[in-house]
């Protein structure tokens, strides 16, 4: 047995006063790894996330714990979060299991009506997220604004002080910054329209989103990110991707969405972009180009330029 699954055998004796009948390593990445454990006692079947950051673990599990005392959308419940230590060398977080794969590692083939109820089921979950509200912008436990803007602007500053020396010294595509810095001069009107402060699981896409393999049923989603109070359409950018579920379509066949809606998804998914990039010191330069094309077309067509 390796030393990493000897250290998830001990936490879960230690967290959960049960021993390990069998531990599967369901997938791996460049954070670490998932495991399916199988217990001897309630509840019996448990997920077991492995990971090199500890402070990324830390966040994951307060964004679910916030979440799951609002409301249920289908986040699994947290049993313990271990922070590596000399007895447990490992950062190791315990949840409850869901049996789905993301939907994006699903062939739909020809079953039509269950992706579009799928579809339907998904939508309808962040819609049921969306009826919890604050009554500022911000923070959870932090510092919160009267105005989105308040929030949002300063984030869309920062992330045009990083690009904007980086197309000039040639690394950046000018374009994409050039086409940032239109909107980001035009927040205020963009910005007009935002209704309530809104919780946000705040990675809602469809690699988070999971589905029963043989049902071909929505079971659940996972990883939220920096959940926080935001405007409600800021959380939609992300259905954009994956336009073959057409999430992005139905959400606005359920909700009344604002004026400036296509504009701000494309907004917020560019800026996104931009953050991720900060973040990874990479990133999909011919993406981003793309939206911001996007982005112009919507900021001409608004007549905001």
């Amino acid at each position: 047995m390796s030393d990493k699954l000897k250290y998830i055998y001990t936490a879960i004796a230690k967290y959960m006063q049960c021993d390990v009948v069998q531990c599967l390593l369901l997938g791996s990445g460049d954070n670490g790894e998932v495991y399916k454990c199988e217990l001897n006692r309630e509840p019996k079947i448990i997920a077991i996330k492995v990971t090199n950051y500890a402070e990324l673990m830390i966040k994951e599990k307060e964004n679910i714990n916030i979440i799951n005392s609002a409301i249920d959308i289908k986040l699994p419940k947290i049993y313990f979060c271990h922070i590596a230590d000399e007895e447990i060398n490992c950062n190791i977080m315990a949840m409850s299991y869901i049996e789905g794969v993301s939907a994006d590692k699903i062939h739909w083939g020809l079953n039509f009506a269950k992706k579009k109820q799928f579809t339907k089921d998904v939508v309808n979950n962040l819609i049921t997220l969306q009826s919890v509200h604050n009554n500022k912008y911000g923070a959870v436990n932090g510092e919160q604004f009267d105005n989105w803007i308040d929030y949002y602007k300063p984030f869309a500053k920062a992330r045009l002080d990083y690009i904007t020396p980086l197309a000039q010294q040639g690394v950046f595509p000018k374009l994409v910054v050039d086409i940032l810095q239109m909107a980001y001069d035009n927040l205020d009107k963009i910005l007009s329209d935002c209704g309530k402060p809104t919780l946000i699981h705040g990675d809602y896409w469809i690699p988070n989103i999971l589905v029963n393999k043989n049902s071909l049923t929505f079971v659940g989603c996972v990883d939220p990110f920096n959940v926080m109070w935001a405007e409600s359409e800021y959380e939609v950018y992300a259905m954009i991707l994956y336009p073959q579920f057409k999430l992005y379509k139905q959400y606005k066949k359920c909700v009344q969405v604002s004026k400036m809606f296509d504009l701000k998804a494309r907004m917020y998914s560019l800026f996104s972009e931009v953050y991720w990039y900060q973040q990874l010191g990479k990133g999909h330069l011919g993406f981003m180009k793309w939206v911001a094309k996007k982005l112009f077309k919507q900021l001409k067509k608004h007549c905001v330029l």
